[in-house]
């Protein structure tokens, strides 16, 4: 399995090809690919979540049209008993406090929990071995053993049978604080995709050694965190969320509310300079203007190469 975040610009407009072209499917896919391919959520959950987004469209036009269950439905080519029964559902849930099937960007509790459950099973301290795979010689241990870095939190190095069994009890776990009808069986696909984030994000190490016919597993983290991409993945994701709220608030007409867009060319040479003092300009036009207690405010803008028209 591999992980990618960036798609050849190519293969990009091939795939838009596939749809119309237009911005709003610009958009999907491209909260596809970073959701997925970067952010490594799941299919189901991401189609859950664009469900659970339509159904909640459909919902907020049926109460701006005054609750009127055909003309919403004419409205979206959706059939009046299943705008009904969107309503319903909604109701329902607002009603009993219930969550519906959204994309959380925020890490799953089976990768944070991770590092504190297998130390609390397979605890490990200076005096014992970490290594406990029968035939192997004192020496073939330590040889294993040293090949972990030096940061490693003190825990036994597990096979590949007990690492799969300590991520199915994560799971389990995890699935008891959710309502039943949004908890999720245990597959070999989840299993992967739970094993893939451990590994990329360093939490865990994957020891191939000649010594043994198995892989063996290792924590090499006290706590689990995204590591670089993933960092900005995440902070991407926010961004994005923020800046469509801010758009919609400019598509109202709210007050104190600014779209600003600039297009221009540049010589090569002096891109990273007119970056670096767009960067001072900005941090010195926020110091001015701050007033603590003041209302609050956010400027947020990316600067770059833009796409040809």
């Amino acid at each position: 399995m591999t992980h990618q975040s960036q798609v050849p610009p190519d293969l990009k407009q091939d795939l838009l090809r596939v749809v119309d072209s237009s911005p709003a499917d610009w958009i999907l896919l491209n909260l596809a690919l970073s959701t997925m391919k970067m952010g490594g959520h799941r299919y189901g959950a991401f189609l859950d979540a664009a469900t659970t987004a339509a159904k909640l469209a459909i919902y907020s036009t049926f109460v701006e049209q005054g609750e009127n269950i055909r003309k919403t439905g004419f409205l979206y080519h959706v059939e009046p008993k299943r705008v009904k029964a969107i309503v319903h559902e909604i109701q329902q849930a607002l009603a009993e406090g219930q969550s519906l099937k959204v994309l959380n960007s925020k890490e799953p509790y089976y990768l944070i929990a991770l590092p504190f459950l297998w130390q609390e099973h397979f605890p490990c301290n200076s005096s014992t071995a970490r290594v406990r795979i029968q035939g192997l010689t004192p020496g073939e241990r330590k040889t294993i053993e040293e090949s972990l870095p030096a940061t490693a939190p003190l825990a036994r190095i597990l096979d590949q049978v007990e690492f799969n069994e300590l991520i199915e009890i994560l799971h389990q776990m995890s699935q008891e604080e959710l309502p039943q009808s949004h908890r999720m069986p245990f597959s070999d696909a989840l299993m992967s995709h739970i094993k893939f984030r451990l590994l990329h994000s360093g939490t865990v190490l994957q020891i191939d050694s000649p010594l043994v016919d198995i892989p063996l597993y290792a924590l090499t983290s006290a706590s689990y965190s995204p590591k670089g991409e993933q960092e900005r993945v995440f902070a991407m994701i926010d961004d994005v969320a923020r800046y469509f709220s801010l758009l919609q608030a400019w598509v109202s007409e709210d007050a104190g509310v600014m779209r600003g867009v600039e297009v221009f060319d540049i010589a090569p040479q002096q891109r990273q300079q007119a970056l670096d003092e767009l960067d001072a300009m900005l941090r010195a036009w926020a110091d001015k203007y701050h007033q603590d207690g003041g209302l609050p405010m956010v400027l947020q803008f990316a600067a770059g190469r833009r796409e040809h028209d």
